[in-house]
């Protein structure tokens, strides 16, 4: 009997063998997005669609001991071989034990195993391949062209390779009107020239400051008005201040970020934790297409791969038919050992933590708020983003001197149901530094407040003053007084201070896609202590910004914009950046 089990059983599994192997299990490939990222026709109806995406994650393509212009060389020979060997093929898709993705070629090759050992991606056995690759590159002529600029650069130029708009191409397949970087070809003279221009200094250590301390509470600001470029050290007190809590946590560290990239520092101390036994869980966020624009988020998910992105519910339908807005995970905060929450307005990259960029950073030593924390981190890391999550319980918590109540969106609705009554009370001011304003019913609540007499000053970026969808003109026209800032850096605080009474510190933009799609956090902070102080630094703010920017815009890269011009950054994200951008360098562009 046991012999006829065991025979039954073999020829079953022959069966379903046989039948496994006359079902066509190959996929076309649609579309080579890069070397390990393709679209695949799973429904087959020959469209590249978003859910059909493949990311092959465990392929390192921008390897650490490579310089940048020898991994874009490298990465234009794995692209033109993935097209090669991929588009329009027909390959197998398996899932490892361990989830990884294992692409087979039509030839029965291992598609990753296949870069490998063709030297398009380095590994410590193929060094000399990988060298030979680049001498083979070396006489291709690449440039890196802006496609929104129309200019090409050298690969080993400053702007190369900074917008999302380049592409690595061969000198002879420019298009005819293609301009060159005329940055990268100046003469040994204006070169000299250009630097003497480059007169502020970088990478100010700042002694360990918070603006305001007691027993429960460290508040943070980043004065982006003597940081000058971006730098990717732990310069600023809130950089220190994460990066010991990091290296003190002893159990647990639960964290949603936007992105991390090119702050290693802390990148270094969360590895070092994990590898201590720390239990290290985060998310963070992804477009639709599964891409970010913080590089380093995706090398980290290779080290501590607890890590969840909000991707999979984008455009979800719910059960009640309603539609999930695609919304952002705009996040930024820390939970330590269920103990500690650090959070504000601060991405985790090296213009937010350098003092680049202004920011409102606050470190709560409560367990109280802790939970809460975790309550809407565990909402997410379970897959409910967006408008999945349920609502937090109304909450005040009373620590030391501070009442402080913990809102998220977009389920809590901050801006309806907590700001604005507070906007409704003030009496003698407001006071906000913030990257954008566009709710509407926000605005209303601010002219309603300056119409009975509330002194209402604002600061806003100048990226998004001069955008169509800002309330910086509608709001000056009613007569409120708000300066667009002139520096490098950006003011990216997302606050309110009113009547030296309440301080409120987030995540949240003051926009509906703020208060009604994205997840975002708010604290909002009654202590008359730290609001004086908060209001402090506001007004040392408001005041180093010359009174014509109360009328018009400076433009965020441009000569009325300090140091922006030479900074590194593309201030205004039109893909020119510095001396390329025609506001800051008129000579450059009358050549």
């Amino acid at each position: 009997m046991k012999k006829l089990t065991i025979f039954i059983l073999i020829v079953i599994f022959c069966i379903i063998a046989y039948f496994s192997l006359k079902t066509d299990n190959k996929l076309e490939v649609l579309k080579v997005v890069s070397p390990t990222e393709f679209y695949v026709d799973f429904n087959k109806n020959k469209i590249a669609e978003e859910n059909e995406l493949i990311q092959l994650f465990e392929l390192d393509t921008q390897p650490e001991n490579l310089s940048k212009s020898d991994t874009a060389k490298l990465n234009y020979l794995a692209e033109k071989y993935a097209k090669d060997e991929l588009l329009n093929k027909k390959i197998t898709i398996i899932k490892t034990l361990n989830k990884e993705t294992k692409i087979i070629l039509p030839t029965g090759n291992d598609y990753a195993q296949s870069l490998i050992n063709k030297g398009y991606v380095l590994t410590q056995n193929n060094k000399k391949l990988v060298e030979k690759n680049l001498q083979y590159a070396n006489n291709l002529n690449l440039v890196s062209y802006n496609s929104q600029s129309g200019k090409y650069h050298k690969l080993n130029c400053k702007y190369a390779l900074k917008s999302s708009n380049e592409k690595i191409v061969q000198l002879k397949d420019l298009p005819k009107n293609a301009q060159p970087c005329k940055v990268c070809h100046l003469s040994s003279s204006e070169k000299v020239k250009s630097k003497t221009n480059n007169k502020y200094p970088k990478d100010i250590y700042e002694v360990y400051s918070p603006i305001y301390k007691d027993k429960y509470i460290e508040f943070y600001i980043t004065d982006f008005t003597k940081y000058f470029y971006p730098s990717n050290k732990c310069l600023t007190t809130p950089c220190k201040s994460l990066l010991k809590e990091i290296n003190n946590a002893q159990n647990a560290i639960d964290f949603a970020i936007y992105g991390i990239d090119n702050q290693p520092a802390i990148t270094n101390a969360l590895i070092n934790a994990h590898k201590r036994g720390v239990k290290i869980r985060w998310i963070y966020d992804v477009d639709k297409s599964g891409k970010t624009i913080y590089l380093e988020t995706f090398k980290l998910k290779k080290i501590i791969n607890n890590a969840k992105s909000d991707i999979e519910i984008s455009q979800e339908i719910l059960p009640n038919g309603k539609i999930v807005k695609d919304g952002i995970m705009h996040n930024k905060f820390f939970i330590f050992d269920k103990n500690k929450v650090w959070t504000g307005s601060a991405n985790i990259s090296h213009t937010d933590l350098s003092g680049f960029n202004a920011n409102s950073i606050i470190l709560l030593k409560s367990k109280e708020i802790a939970q809460i924390y975790e309550n809407e981190f565990e909402q997410m890391y379970n897959g409910n983003f967006h408008s999945l999550k349920t609502a937090t319980p109304q909450n005040k918590n009373y620590i030391g001197n501070s009442e402080i109540s913990v809102y998220f969106s977009p389920q809590d609705k901050v801006i309806t149901k907590q700001i604005m009554p507070l906007i409704k009370n003030a009496k003698k001011y407001i006071y906000i530094p913030v990257f954008v304003i566009t709710h509407k019913e926000f605005n209303t609540a601010l002219i309603e407040a300056k119409n009975r007499g509330v002194d209402i000053k604002v600061i806003v970026d100048a990226t998004s003053a001069g955008s169509k969808y800002s309330s910086v003109k509608l709001l000056r026209e009613n007569g409120i007084k708000i300066k667009t800032e002139n520096r490098a850096g950006k003011m990216h605080m997302k606050s309110i201070i009113i009547d030296d009474n309440y301080a409120i510190i987030g995540s949240m933009n003051f926009s509906k896609s703020g208060e009604s799609y994205n997840d975002e956090n708010v604290i909002i902070i009654k202590n008359t202590n730290l609001a004086k102080l908060f209001k402090e630094k506001f007004l040392y703010f408001y005041q180093n910004i010359p009174d014509k920017w109360l009328y018009k815009n400076p433009g965020a890269e441009s000569k009325n914009s300090i140091n922006s011009c030479y900074d590194g950054i593309d201030n205004d994200f039109d893909g020119k950046t510095d001396m390329q951008d025609d506001s800051c360098n008129y000579k450059l562009k009358n050549q």
